[in-house]
């Protein structure tokens, strides 16, 4: 007898799971509950019985977060218990790592338990399309409308599911070790601090440098599931420690991971924090120059235009893209894209997956420096002095949901004609609200699908600027 299809039915049960960009993030023990996991779980599984070609083959991976593991086995026992047949990650492991493991296993669909950098009170579920990359939205809304129409796991029930575990690291430093050149890795003279944040990027960049006979150190490399009190996002605000032993150490490149390690922050040998608007440029150039790959480049809103004008020197073209990987990856997917990135440090790059991925970005980071015998210091003061002076700025502030939500329609409604004293030249609304002001600054203006939060970024050609901008943008946003 066929199978009946899920009635066509809008989500309307606000107490269910609401998915975000590329899958589903919540406060533990608040939504993120195991029945919540398991009526996921036997939603996806629903999802791909009514999928003709569907293999019903999944990976499941998950990170270092509380009950990570935990999780991750009720999805797979649920997943197995609804017919399909589980791979299961036998330890913490990179989000890439597992997107490879899709790819390569040719499953269609992965599952990362992760809520990548949010606070350690969340945790989530990342849902990946069978290339490997975010899943698409008409993916992931369907198996949000099986959630709401099907009522409980049980009413998923199949047979001929099982679970196997696996070790997926190896097929994916295999793969790592492919795309990069680990002999001019080799002649490096520099040295290093990688920083994993108590995440899943564990042991990874740091032991692929050192295999490489680079000398390093690196800190923050045991599993904490309240990573050291802070957040797992490799931004400046949370490298301070790095940038302590960085400087005694006197080691001139410090690299970090998040925590699921598919995005990625640099410092320099001073420990200030290198901007992704320079890194995509500079990385984009090297693989054009050292592999004479063609494509073009993908990169979000929020992302400075430096990477255009490097491109445009070298006939290629930029497509932007509203923020979120999964609007990258979808282009990388139709399109011949060489890079496709995010402002907040996801990279994905040709002949591999449209996929962010830290650890490869880190690695290919430093094959470029050593190629090119410079400090990612002197990199950068080169491209500035090519495309011009930069500064950023970004401010995430927790704000009330309600609050968050009218005050930025009011700027959607009404969009103020200067901010600290800069005259607006015109409005986006292409993705959140974005200003471009008659000075060639501009401010996007963004509110979270995650958590309550607000974000603010801010391009220009000073600190000072930068710094009135956001100062400014923050009173109308934030005003209570």
């Amino acid at each position: 007898m066929a199978k009946k299809s899920a009635p066509n039915v809008a989500p309307t049960n606000p107490n269910l799971p609401r998915f975000g960009t590329d899958g589903w993030r919540a406060v533990i023990a608040d939504q993120f509950t195991f029945e919540n996991v398991r009526l996921i779980a036997a939603s996806m599984a629903r999802h791909l019985a009514e999928k003709p070609d569907a293999t019903r083959k999944i990976v499941i991976g998950y990170d270092t977060r509380f009950m990570s593991r935990e999780f991750a086995r009720v999805f797979a026992d649920t997943a197995a218990e609804c017919g399909l047949t589980v791979k299961l990650s036998k330890d913490f492991c990179p989000t890439p790592a597992l997107s490879w493991a899709v790819k390569k296993g040719k499953c269609d669909a992965g599952v990362m338990v992760t809520a990548s950098h949010n606070p350690y009170t969340y945790n989530g579920i990342k849902f990946k399309s069978s290339l490997g990359g975010p899943a698409l939205v008409e993916d992931t809304r369907a198996i949000e409308k099986v959630m709401h129409a099907l009522g409980s796991p049980e009413m998923a029930r199949a047979p001929g599911g099982r679970v196997t575990e696996a070790d997926l690291a190896p097929d994916y430093y295999r793969q790592i070790s492919s795309f990069v050149k680990a002999d001019v890795i080799a002649t490096y003279k520099g040295s290093f601090v990688f920083n994993p944040m108590h995440g899943a990027g564990i042991a990874s960049v740091d032991e692929f440098l050192l295999e490489c006979g680079i000398s390093g150190a690196t800190l923050n490399d045991t599993p904490d599931p309240m990573f050291n009190g802070g957040g797992p996002e490799p931004i400046l605000d949370n490298l301070a420690d790095q940038v302590a032993v960085l400087r005694e150490l006197k080691a001139n490149l410090g690299l970090a991971t998040d925590g699921d390690a598919d995005r990625f922050g640099v410092l320099d040998g001073d420990g200030r924090f290198v901007q992704l608007h320079d890194l995509m440029p500079l990385l984009f150039r090297y693989l054009v120059e050292s592999r004479g790959w063609e494509g073009d480049v993908v990169r979000t809103t929020s992302m400075h235009n430096t990477i255009d004008r490097v491109a445009a020197k070298m006939g290629r073209n930029v497509v932007e893209v509203p923020v979120g990987f999964k609007n990258v990856s979808e282009r990388m997917i139709s399109d011949p894209v060489l890079i496709g990135g995010e402002e907040s440090g996801g990279f994905g790059y040709l002949n591999h997956m449209p996929e962010r991925d830290g650890v490869l970005s880190c690695l290919l980071l430093v094959e470029m420096l050593a190629a090119t015998g410079q400090t990612i210091k002197q990199a950068v003061a080169k491209l500035r002095k090519e495309t011009g002076p930069f500064a950023y700025g970004r401010i995430d502030h927790h704000f009330p949901t309600g609050l968050l939500r009218s005050n930025f329609d009011a700027l959607l409604a009404s969009p103020p004609a200067k901010f600290g004293g800069i005259a607006v030249d015109r409005v986006s609304t292409v993705d959140g609200i974005k200003f471009y002001f008659k000075d060639n600054s501009w401010m996007l203006m963004r509110r979270s699908d995650t958590e309550p939060l607000g974000r603010i970024y801010v391009g220009s050609d000073a600190d000072e600027k930068v710094a009135k901008i956001l100062a400014a943008g923050k009173k109308v946003l934030f005003k209570k």
